[in-house]
């Protein structure tokens, strides 16, 4: 059988409204560097190797991007984000990320489990882990 895993890039479209707030939030609470700009798109490394690209709606697209819709009524509203998928977060100082991501004034939300969930700026759900937590009862593997 083919092996799949998922790959170290993601792309997001999001309001172009809320550019300065991804960017305050993601370069300065999570510590990524932003590796590029356009006009219409925010390129950002997270650790080594992940890379997310915020598109803004209503640009036209880069090279690179050729064919992308950047189309504003394709952006999901905040409340359609609670209902896409929920990323992962692993910090080496959780205590210390998560006072800082809930200082930032992300919208924290009220999940039934330990860690810390919560929709950052441009709409995207994350879960809030130690990098070297035992995640095994999350995989039925306890």
């Amino acid at each position: 059988m083919t092996k799949v895993m998922i790959g170290n890039h993601a792309a997001v479209r999001v309001s172009r409204a809320e550019r300065e707030r991804i960017r305050g939030f993601y370069r300065d609470v999570l510590g990524c560097r932003l590796v590029r700009t356009f006009d219409d798109k925010d390129d950002f490394q997270l650790g080594d190797d992940y890379y997310v690209a915020f598109l803004y709606a209503g640009g036209s697209g880069v090279d690179v991007d050729r064919g992308v819709s950047y189309a504003a009524a394709d952006v999901l509203s905040d409340d359609d984000f609670l209902k896409a998928m929920f990323l992962e977060l692993k910090a080496d100082d959780v205590d210390d990320m998560r006072r800082k991501i809930i200082a930032s004034g992300v919208r924290v939300l009220d999940v039934p489990d330990p860690h810390l969930y919560f929709q950052a700026p441009g709409g995207q759900v994350f879960r809030l882990i130690g990098s070297h937590e035992d995640m095994s009862k999350y995989e039925g593997a306890e």
